[in-house]
């Protein structure tokens, strides 16, 4: 059965001049993240089960407070290490997160055709271990994530500081997402903003909004 997110387009945002700053989603529009695999790469480093690594990270809200930024990955990985008798470093996460992250090639052939002259950038609610495995698959577009804005998508203060970390006004801003909670907070934040699920769709917004070439 058809997903109901295909049946059911959610409100679009007027087209707009090119925008100075692109600002996009990366789970769920640019790759595909299987938080499972994640887990079970995590445990197996550790030395526990995937049930032992998910309740440790949920505990006292662990890894939602790394992606907040309330906890570095340093502070993140020794909480998980007391809990678990476990000896985790940075390099283990990456490649735990590597490995549970595919890259959509097909959405990245969409990004090439972006004019020069529009900064691209990712805008992800992600910790801070997690950013060098996404600039990493990205070859070096910027990524800002949650945890170095200190606010999460959807509150509205996460777009503007990702617009003045781009040095870009809020109006002139066109940002992405699978998710239409995220894209309604960019739009309160003053943003243009639209949903975008596969290539198909992402190509459609950026032509629609004079960014391809």
């Amino acid at each position: 059965m058809p997903c109901q997110r295909y049946c059911n387009p959610v409100p679009t945002s007027p087209s707009m001049q090119r925008p100075h700053a692109l600002l996009l989603d990366f789970d769920g529009l640019l790759a595909d993240y299987d938080h499972r695999i994640h887990l079970r790469q995590l445990a197996d480093a550790a030395g526990c089960t995937p049930e032992q690594m998910d309740a440790a990270l949920r505990t006292d809200g662990l890894e939602f407070a790394h992606a907040r930024g309330e906890l570095d990955g340093e502070q993140l990985l020794q909480a998980l290490n007391r809990r678990l008798g476990s000896a985790l470093g940075a390099p283990h996460w990456h490649a735990a997160r590597l490995a549970a992250t595919t890259l959509r090639s097909d959405c990245m052939a969409v990004l090439e055709r972006v004019h020069s002259d529009v900064q691209v950038a990712v805008l992800t609610n992600n910790g801070l271990l997690t950013r060098p495995v996404i600039e990493q698959l990205l070859a070096g577009r910027r990524v800002l994530c949650s945890a170095a804005l200190g606010v999460r998508k959807p509150d509205p203060a996460a777009y503007l500081a990702a617009c003045a970390a781009l040095g870009c006004a809020p109006e002139r801003s066109l940002f992405i997402d699978h998710l239409f909670r995220n894209v309604q907070g960019a739009r309160e934040a003053g943003l243009h903003a639209d949903t975008a699920f596969h290539a198909q769709s992402l190509r459609r917004l950026l032509k629609r909004n004079h960014c391809l070439g």
